[in-house]
């Protein structure tokens, strides 16, 4: 199954080691997510009004108890991401990561692994 979310593209040239621009996708529900290295990560409160940095978890938080995290640094050159924890309990969400010809070229089109559906022990 294939899912295409709208990204905003942003340049920024002066990026530490371990940072990227983030890109950010909208879920099914609405909510705007990071998407870092084949993972989704929800925010972990609101965006308040002067905040210079905002803190999310992965998006896999409740579902895989995954206790991955990462910061976003706001900037003028775009929104910075730097890894917290990359401490996933799971796979990786999404196997393919491509810009699709068919469709706008601000849209990414993932795929997501079969491998990380339904990791949630079933209660009895």
């Amino acid at each position: 199954m294939f899912a295409c979310f709208s990204l905003p593209i942003k340049r920024h040239s002066a990026l530490t080691y371990n940072s990227r621009l983030a890109q950010y996708v909208r879920s099914n529900r609405g909510t705007d997510l990071v998407y870092h290295e084949g993972n989704t990560y929800t925010p972990n409160e609101k965006l308040r009004e002067g905040q210079k940095s905002r803190d999310w978890k992965c998006s896999m938080y409740h579902k895989a108890k995954c206790r991955a995290r990462l910061v976003t640094r706001i900037t003028r050159g775009g929104d910075v991401i730097h890894v917290t924890s990359n401490l996933h309990t799971h796979p990786t969400m999404y196997t393919i990561q491509k810009m699709d010809a068919h469709v706008d070229d601000r849209k990414l089109c993932l795929e997501r692994n079969p491998l990380c559906v339904n990791t949630r022990s079933i209660k009895m």
